[in-house]
């Protein structure tokens, strides 16, 4: 099965944002679906036994089809998908994107999230994020 996700080694995963962004649009959501993505928590709550048969990597792309938007601005998806991947024990993830952020979205990044963003490589349509974690 392809994925939008594909994990490199543990805790270290990679994102294609773009496969992100067209297997959304395909995406049909029931009422329950709009219900989890309106109350994230909703989905938390309704599924704890699920995660034990998928790997984090796994896990991390199907929440993200459930909870983040094609609607949504980029950063605002960024942001949340890094929440998401910090809640699957993930520290280092690759986010490959269709184009480069603008300044002013890295900084809205950067102010939002707790770790550090750097280019792959100099590729400024890859970043890559070391998610810190509180002790």
């Amino acid at each position: 099965m392809e994925t939008a996700i594909d994990k490199v080694v543990e805790n270290h995963v990679i994102f294609d944002y773009t496969e992100f962004l067209s297997k959304s649009c395909q995406q049909r959501l029931s009422f329950i679906d709009a219900l989890k993505y309106l109350v994230p928590s909703l989905e938390v709550a309704t599924n704890p036994m699920k995660k034990k048969h998928l790997s984090c990597a796994e896990q991390l792309e199907k929440k993200a089809l459930k909870l983040l938007s094609s609607s949504a601005s980029d950063t605002h998806n960024l942001i949340r998908l890094l929440h998401l991947a910090k809640l699957e024990g993930i520290t280092q993830l690759v986010v490959s994107l269709p184009y480069s952020l603008e300044e002013q979205q890295l900084t809205e990044l950067n102010n939002g999230i707790d770790g550090t963003i750097d280019f792959v490589q100099g590729n400024s349509e890859q970043l890559l994020f070391i998610l810190a974690y509180s002790s």
